[in-house]
C-alpha cells in the first residue's frame, strides 16, 4: 500500500530533524578537531582547510533548519484540515521536536 500524505510529511520532518542533529554532532567534532590541531601546533594549511569544512557545515545546518521550518509548517497546515483516522501522535511528536530547534 502506498504511503499516505500524512506519512510522507511526518517522515520527511522526522528525517530532517534527525539530519540536523547529525550535522550538529559533526559540527562539534570538527570544532574539537580544529582545537586539537591548534593546541598541538598543527599545520596552518590543514587548520585553514578544517575551518572551511566547519564553515561549510554551519551553512548546511542553516539550510537544513530552513527546510525543517518549511516541512513543519507544511505538516501543521495539513493537520489543520486533516479528517482521516490515522494516528497523529508521531506527527505531533515530530512537530514538537522541530519546535525545540527554534
Amino acid at each position: 500500500m502506498a504511503p499516505t500524505q500524512l506519512e510522507i510529511k511526518t517522515k520527511a520532518l522526522g528525517r530532517l530533524v534527525k539530519e540536523e542533529s547529525l550535522y550538529q554532532e559533526e559540527l562539534k567534532q570538527q570544532d574539537d578537531h580544529i582545537n586539537f590541531l591548534k593546541s598541538n601546533n598543527g599545520d596552518e594549511y590543514e587548520i585553514k582547510k578544517q575551518i572551511q569544512v566547519l564553515d561549510d557545515t554551519k551553512k548546511v545546518i542553516k539550510e537544513v533548519l530552513k527546510k525543517i521550518k518549511e516541512s513543519k509548517d507544511s505538516l501543521e497546515s495539513f493537520l489543520e484540515t486533516y479528517t482521516g483516522d490515522e494516528d497523529l501522535n508521531l506527527s505531533k511528536q515530530n512537530i514538537a521536536n522541530a519546535n525545540k530547534l527554534f
